[in-house]
């Protein structure tokens, strides 16, 4: 055995002969495929994201393309594009979902439509290769997302932090300390999660541990990189601060260190420099890609020192505290000087790195699942448990009759003469509403439940009696009657602005909250929440306007034609985090729609209002079955 190869304990997978192996000298990327150049003179070409690069030793045979990861001394056949099935039981409908490498020029082009949701561009530096989802269901996008497995970056401080103890394989000591050496030599054991897409309109349905799980299949079975197979498999990003989706096979290592504490020295020194020897060539040149983005930041603040008169440390404190303050060109070209530290997840892939990271835990230097879920504001009053008890409420109507030839035409033909319209919408009854649960209000049309949810409103701010002339008019007179035990604060679909950014409504609860509550009702695509409200579509401003209700804290939030304005897939969605969201804020959350049927399966109300015309309304406390 080589010095070079570990005793691992991957099961050696060899093809039946081994001679007429030889070494990949050059590959290069076409906009469709991947060109490959061997040491023995042969070429051809591949799936564009073909797992294969320079210096990978391979064996080529019919409908077979053998690579080994040396270090491992494990062959793997990657001639197959790889894929995972999948079978989803969602809204009656039985939905095949595949995972897979990308292998045409179709699923190419769908990706790359997809990619325009990550707003960091790049992605995976070194090999990446990128699994996407599809389904069968002809309306949902061909492409339902993706997830792009990487090799790993040398620079991470979570996990130098956390990989800093003794690692060992098969009784043989890997390393003692996670040093730079030790980092240099086994970091290609690490692979990484660098991008995650879903399509926005199918967040908050479960699929991200689907595209999870085939990341991690995907990284056991056919993952190397620079002579390993992993042994571990990380994701750091921002997005992980506002929807933690990792779950709990991930443990969260801690937080990158950023550039917070050092980024004023560093640009101090290079504006230095450069104003010395009068321009940028005063600077230090060389030192690769890094120094080049440094020098580059370093001139677009000397630009915009001398324009503004500003000082260097009022220019940084803007970039770390307030980029508000900074025009727009100065901002476009300067955010990415200051990196903020991310959070950092990780989990192994093998039993011994499986053991490893399980002991960490146990020492307290990582915490399954998300360790950075805020925990949401307190509603004031919330910790309070007594139920909101309503008494013989009531629903009345008078309205003016036409007068007109028409109308005393139609009157006398069906026999109801009058001056008035006089009719009992709902009948007095009596429920409930607990902190912490749902009630549905089902109806037909004209049954009252636009009526009732106004009179819960009403009632809950202590009138008695009330008109509503807004949902009437001039003519028409709407007497609710009724009582409740206590005071509550309602909240419900509200009007906004159409002027303003959607962020411009963000509340005491901050970024986070608004981010957490807003994917919970479905939105959770972030170049929305910049735009004017006025740009969203009908169903995106709804969803908006379910989540500023939670946002504002209201012990009881009460819907009118809940989720009847979204697509089935999306109703789904928000019916699945509406249940949490109740949950934690313990809010008494009531939802009235006439599709009772489509919503009532998702929603899994803990108690139902059925108003009847003409009848009395029935209370069922329990969802039937």
């Amino acid at each position: 055995m080589s010095e070079h190869m570990l005793h691992t304990q991957f099961t050696p997978i060899f093809p039946n002969e081994c001679d007429g192996t030889t070494e990949v000298v050059k590959r290069v990327a076409m906009p469709d495929s991947s060109k490959f150049t061997l040491a023995d003179g042969s070429v051809f070409q591949a799936r564009r994201f073909l797992p294969l690069g320079k210096g990978d030793h391979v064996l080529m045979r019919e409908g077979e393309l053998w690579v080994l990861a040396k270090r491992d001394d494990v062959w793997i056949n990657i001639f197959d594009a790889w894929i995972r099935n999948i079978t989803l039981k969602f809204l009656g409908k039985t939905i095949q979902v595949e995972f897979k490498e990308i292998e045409t020029l179709e699923e190419l082009e769908q990706f790359e439509a997809l990619r325009k949701f990550h707003y960091r561009g790049g992605g995976g530096a070194g090999r990446t290769v990128p699994i996407i989802g599809r389904s069968n269901i002809w309306d949902l996008p061909s492409v339902l997302g993706f997830i792009e497995v990487s090799s790993s970056m040398i620079a991470n401080t979570a996990r130098k932090r956390f990989l800093d103890y003794p690692y060992r394989e098969n009784g043989e000591l890997l390393w003692s300390r996670w040093d730079h050496a030790s980092a240099r030599k086994y970091s290609n054991m690490i692979c990484r999660i660098s991008r995650f897409v879903i399509h926005p309109e199918l967040r908050g349905l479960g699929l991200a541990k689907e595209f999870l799980e085939a990341a991690i299949q995907y990284a056991e079975q056919r993952w190397f990189f620079g002579g390993f197979k992993p042994r571990f498999i990380e994701i750091t990003a921002d997005m992980l601060r506002y929807y933690p989706f990792v779950g709990q096979s991930f443990v969260f290592m801690g937080e990158t260190e950023g550039n917070g504490h050092r980024i004023q020295k560093d640009m101090s020194y290079l504006v230095r420099r450069a104003q010395a020897g009068e321009d940028i060539r005063g600077m230090p040149q060389g030192g690769g890609g890094i120094m080049t983005l440094q020098r580059g930041y370093a001139a677009q603040l000397i630009k915009y020192l001398k324009k503004t008169n500003k000082s260097l440390p009022d220019v940084i404190h803007s970039l770390k505290f307030d980029p508000s303050t900074l025009d727009q060109e100065t901002w476009e070209a300067l955010y990415r000087l200051n990196r903020r530290p991310k959070p950092s997840y990780i989990m192994g892939l093998t039993t011994n790195a499986k053991s490893f990271v399980s002991e960490r835990c146990e020492n307290h230097y990582a915490t399954v699942g998300s360790a950075i879920e805020k925990e949401p504001c307190a509603v004031e009053g919330s910790e309070e448990q007594e139920p909101f008890i309503f008494t013989g409420i009531s629903v009345h109507a008078r309205a003016q009759m036409a007068q007109s030839r028409e109308a005393r035409s139609l009157q006398d033909s069906f026999g109801f003469v009058g001056s008035e319209l006089d009719a009992t919408i709902i009948q007095p009854f009596d429920f409930t509403l607990a902190p912490g649960t749902i009630t549905l209000i089902c109806g037909g049309s004209g049954s009252g439940k636009t009526l009732l949810v106004q009179a819960l409103s009403q009632l809950s701010d202590g009138q008695k009696h009330a008109c509503d002339t807004e949902i009437c008019g001039e003519n028409a007179e709407v007497h609710i009657a009724g009582e409740i035990n206590r005071i509550a604060s309602v909240g419900g679909l509200e009007s906004i602005p159409g002027h303003i950014a959607s962020l411009d409504l963000i509340g005491k609860g901050g970024l986070e909250e608004f981010l957490k509550v807003t994917a919970s009702c479905g939105l959770a695509e972030p170049q929305l929440f910049v735009r004017p409200v006025s740009t969203l579509s009908s169903g995106q401003m709804y969803r908006l306007q379910i989540a500023l209700a939670f946002l504002k804290h209201s012990q009881i939030v009460a819907v009118d034609n809940f989720c009847e304005p979204l697509d089935a897939f999306t109703m789904a969605a928000v019916c699945r985090r509406i249940r949490h969201l109740v949950r934690e804020y313990n809010v008494a959350f009531v939802a009235a729609t006439a599709s009772y049927d489509r919503v009532g399966s998702v929603l899994q109300p803990d108690q139902r209002i059925l108003l009847r015309r003409g009848d009395s309304a029935i209370v069922l406390e329990d969802s039937p079955q």
